[in-house]
């Protein structure tokens, strides 16, 4: 005859999530986002940053070869704004191009036309990534990065 089987484990009828496990699940996953997110930021600032100083560059190009072809165009001492001003009305730049993407970030053109991203306006952690996550050709594109 048949074999009686004994188990000390009761049998289930439904094949469900009890709420324990659901708990554990939902606190994994609130560990893990707690990890991830953070690091999102940052790396988002951190282009953003990047960003910034690559179209500092590009403007510090357009400036020089635009002053090049025409010398009275942005005199010496301009601001930043007047350097600006005569790129887009020369078609060598975009509205959007004339705005960092940081915030609280600027522009700044120095008297030997030089761009430099001014991040004294910047959040403490924008200023604080970027005096330890740059390289020191990236930083020496900034102006302030230690400012308060």
């Amino acid at each position: 005859m048949g074999r009686l089987k004994i188990s000390a484990r009761p049998v289930r009828k439904n094949a469900g999530l009890t709420l324990v496990e659901l708990i554990i699940v939902l606190a994994i996953i609130a560990i893990i986002g707690a990890i991830v997110i953070p690091n999102f930021l940052t790396t988002t600032d951190r282009a953003r940053l990047r960003s910034d100083i690559a179209s500092a560059q590009v403007l510090q190009n357009a400036i020089h070869l635009h002053s090049t072809e025409h010398p009275s165009a942005i005199p010496a001492g301009a601001s930043m704004q007047q350097a600006l001003d005569a790129l887009e009305a020369a078609g060598h730049i975009t509205a959007r191009q004339r705005a960092p993407q940081t915030a609280g970030a600027i522009f700044v053109l120095a008297n030997d036309r030089t761009v430099r991203v001014d991040i004294a306006g910047a959040t403490p952690e924008i200023r604080a990534m970027a005096r330890t996550q740059l390289s020191p050709q990236e930083q020496a594109q900034l102006i302030n990065p230690t400012a308060p």
